[in-house]
């Protein structure tokens, strides 16, 4: 329970959350467009093979996930570190074990977690019905796998909408839409060649 509350106290601390909230929905959008865009595009190219998407659809995920872990991490540690620096010296004093210190360290380390996870989880959540690809049709995975990305765009515009105190169901389709307008493009490539 103590870690628990080291860890909100971090939070509070380092004003993490505003941020990590938006990294965390435009990583999770970024996550489920990228598998949506992989299986549809793998049905319009004629190569719908379960093993395939997952193999993608996992290599995207993981290099999502690397990279906003590492890009978010150096970013966030660099900023904490010109803002301690700037804090150290206006108290003449170094902070480094301070607690305003170590929450600065766990910011830095929180943001790569939060940015590298978001987009590997909503990928990775859009790919389950191929896991099961030797039960469903690999018709049925496809429209299932398209689903869950539609419905988590639509979750994560509906979170935003929450979070502005706007209407929830609008930010939601606005988010719905985009991918329904992925899924159309790519469709539409698929008839022109």
């Amino acid at each position: 329970m103590r870690f628990l509350e080291r860890i909100r106290d971090y939070i509070r601390i380092s004003r993490v959350a505003s941020i990590s909230r938006r990294y965390f929905i435009m990583n999770a959008f970024d996550g489920a467009m990228t598998s949506l865009g992989i299986v549809v595009g793998a049905y319009v190219a004629g190569a719908p093979e379960p093993f395939f998407i997952i193999s993608a659809g996992l290599g995207a995920s993981l290099a999502m996930g690397l990279s906003g872990f590492v890009g978010a991490y150096v970013t966030e540690e660099a900023e904490r570190t010109r803002e301690l620096d700037s804090l150290e010296r206006a108290m003449l004093q170094n902070l480094e074990q301070s607690v305003i210190g170590k929450a600065s360290r766990f910011a830095s380390v929180w943001t790569g977690a939060v940015d590298g996870l978001s987009p590997a989880l909503s990928s990775i959540l859009c790919l389950v019905p191929f896991f099961f690809s030797s039960l469903l049709s690999v018709e049925l995975a496809i429209q299932l796998s398209i689903v869950i990305a539609l419905f988590i765009l639509f979750l994560l515009g509906a979170f935003l909408g929450k979070v502005s105190s706007r209407n929830m169901l609008l930010h939601g389709t606005k988010l719905l839409c985009v991918g329904l307008a992925l899924t159309f493009l790519l469709l539409v490539f698929r008839t022109i060649y």
